[in-house]
């Protein structure tokens, strides 16, 4: 009797969500103390993120129209990952990387260095986006009838997710051994490294966009008018919102902690944030999108996501009375199932109301309203 089977066809898809989005890992969740080591002030860091997801927001999707249009899912998700890797090197070289004190605002703002690293940003962030409606839709078109079985895939991206944050997170205390600032130049290693792999990988996924597939219009103008789906794109406006607090933020709210509480953690503050990042993808994302498909099957996506908006309350009320940052770490189990229950019902419900045809569009749509409208307007 077999008891451990490796589904070939969907292996690459594993390794791809591995690579793809562990590759993030090094960079993403640092951006916020990143650019306050380059001496931005708030208002300076809250005006990068307010612009650098407007690309995303306006490519995400045009990108599954075009593509659902052209069949041209395999060379547009090859090119995304060139261009991904590009970026990456590039933000890695940037000068200005630290800055004794805070620099006036109208000082950074008329900086062509600033807007290189902004440019930067922003482009990354939609390159990003254009990745994941290809790879979401792909994902989709090869598990077919099993589609509630999503989770049970995009969970390798929560395992290298964490491990990529945790492993960068090391070697960034332990380069930085010394140093006035921390140096995350072993991030940005790590982070073109996985991005370079990921880059074979993707050459040899197997894409097949069926071309006898006809998109009318009107079934997709249909969807977008139906009062239940209407309610839930905008239940995934607000659980996006939520979510962008703790993508964003919780790691700098971390470092303030260390620093006006508990200033001994601050030497190993990097090693603390990544292990957040690992309890919140092993000990959250990694089982709730594991038991997903067996969730979804039995309880709706509305309950679902009803269940994360209560989940979001105890989250936030937690943050408010937390001193001690390592008193964060049992918090990120509860973002871990927020994020793996919520997706899943997103990306799920989505193909399921998806006309023949028109799946990058309705993909493109839906991840637009988790991760791309929310971020310009909670900053």
């Amino acid at each position: 009797m077999t008891y451990f089977q490796v589904n070939r066809k969907l292996l690459l898809m594993k390794i791809h969500y591995f690579l793809g989005t562990g590759g993030y890992a090094p960079i993403l969740p640092f951006l916020t103390t990143i650019s306050k080591q380059r001496g931005y002030s708030t208002f300076i860091i809250g005006l990068i993120f307010m612009l650098h997801p407007i690309p995303g927001i306006l490519m995400r999707p045009i990108v599954g129209a075009v593509t659902d249009k052209y069949k041209c899912r395999r060379w547009v998700l090859i090119a995304s990952s060139i261009i991904m890797f590009v970026l990456v090197c590039i933000l890695s070289i940037i000068p200005g990387t630290t800055a004794k004190e805070e620099m006036n605002d109208l000082d950074v703002i008329k900086s062509p260095l600033f807007w290189l690293f902004c440019t930067t940003i922003a482009l990354i962030g939609m390159i990003g986006m254009v990745k994941t409606v290809l790879e979401d839709t792909i994902c989709m078109d090869l598990l077919g009838e099993d589609k509630n079985n999503y989770g049970e895939q995009r969970l390798w991206g929560s395992i290298g997710w964490s491990l990529f944050a945790i492993i960068s997170g090391a070697c960034v205390d332990w380069y930085s051994a010394g140093l006035e600032y921390k140096s995350y130049a072993p991030g940005y290693v790590i982070a073109s490294l996985c991005f370079l792999l990921d880059i074979y990988v993707v050459f040899n996924l197997k894409i097949v966009q069926a071309n006898d597939a006809k998109t009318v219009a009107s079934d997709v103008k249909k969807v977008f008018t139906e009062g239940k789906v209407l309610a839930f794109l905008l239940w995934v406006v607000f659980i996006g919102f939520f979510m962008s607090f703790i993508w964003n933020f919780v790691l700098w709210f971390l470092e303030d902690l260390s620093n006006e509480y508990h200033p001994e953690t601050k030497s190993w503050i990097k090693t603390l944030q990544g292990t957040a990042a690992l309890i919140r993808c092993f000990g959250g994302e990694v089982p709730s999108l594991l038991f997903s498909s067996y969730i979804l099957k039995r309880v709706d996506h509305t309950t679902i996501l009803s269940i994360v908006f209560f989940t979001f309350t105890c989250i936030f009320s937690m943050y408010t009375i937390i001193e001690n940052p390592l008193w964060a770490l049992p918090v990120e189990l509860l973002n871990g199932i927020t994020f793996g229950m919520s997706y899943s019902a997103a990306i799920s419900y989505a193909a399921l109301i998806t006309p023949a045809g028109a799946e990058g569009t309705l993909q493109g749509v839906v991840g637009t309203a988790y991760t791309g409208i929310e971020q310009v307007s909670y900053t």
